[in-house]
């Protein structure tokens, strides 16, 4: 890239509420340690999780969720792989639970999703946007295993993977927007994942519920999420706010010469290099 050259941004200006994760594969994330903490204690056999997500590509692999313990390598984790959702998780060894990737997720950047992972004592089921996903079997030797298993977990983090090699590490870090999360201590039906995400689930059986507005407060359970790394809240995380920060690869907007104008709901940017 040279001195002169343009970038051209477009793209919509109504979106949700959101946390972006600005630094990328730099350890961004929410934690919420406690929160994992009390369904460890908990011990629950059952659960649901709904997760509405925004991201720059579907390249990834971004988690969405993830869980872990620091010395056991003990840990489970959502991601966009490839453009699929895939779920996973791991048990002391490490020995594989269950590994699902979906193979008809639709999934386009800079655009939000709900993504619903449903643990009903029987096995994982996987949606998207209100439907249920068809999946390939990478292993699933033990399809029911839950936090009455899941015993040693220690740690958890929104827009990360939380331990996966242990040593506490974080990664398969975020490129995007995390926004309204939800979990059940039981598992929904199809038509109750359908209602929640057209904004009238159910508050039966919601044990945490993380809204994204203006704080990490979880509204029903208290287990506050803490921000980590390079993060920032926004009122409205939108295709153009997405476009703007992950679609130029090389403007810096530090020197570099940008103009803004809106259209209706559409939003505009034309960034020219210094």
């Amino acid at each position: 890239m040279t001195t002169g050259d343009t970038f051209h941004i477009k793209g919509g200006m109504i979106g949700r509420p959101g946390v972006a994760m600005l630094g990328g594969a730099t350890d961004d994330g929410i934690q919420v340690d406690s929160f994992i903490a009390a369904r460890v204690v908990a011990s629950e056999t059952t659960g649901t999780y709904s997760i509405w997500f925004n991201v720059a590509d579907t390249t990834g692999p971004y988690a969405l969720f993830g869980a872990g313990d620091a010395g056991a390598v003990q840990y489970f984790y959502f991601a966009v792989v490839g453009g699929e959702m895939q779920v996973k998780a791991a048990m002391t060894g490490p020995n594989v639970a269950w590994d699902l990737i979906s193979t008809d997720a639709v999934i386009n950047p800079h655009q939000w999703h709900q993504f619903t992972f449903v643990q009903d004592g029987i096995r994982p089921q996987l949606y998207l946007d209100g439907k249920l996903l068809a999946v390939t079997e990478t292993d699933i030797t033990e399809a029911t295993y839950w936090m009455d298993t899941f015993q040693l977990l220690d740690g958890a983090h929104l827009g990360c993977a939380d331990s996966i090699g242990g040593g506490a590490l974080l990664t398969l870090e975020l490129a995007g927007a995390i926004g309204e999360t939800k979990y059940w201590d039981t598992g929904l039906t199809a038509s109750q994942v359908l209602d929640n995400y057209i904004g009238t689930g159910t508050t039966t059986n919601l044990v945490a519920k993380w809204d994204m507005i203006e704080d990490y407060v979880d509204s029903v359970g208290g287990e506050d999420g803490t921000a980590v790394g390079d993060i920032i809240l926004t009122e409205n995380y939108c295709e153009f706010t997405s476009k703007f920060k992950f679609q130029p690869s090389a403007p810096t907007l530090v020197g570099d010469a940008t103009s803004f104008s809106v259209d209706g709901n559409t939003g505009y940017a034309i960034i020219t290099l210094a």
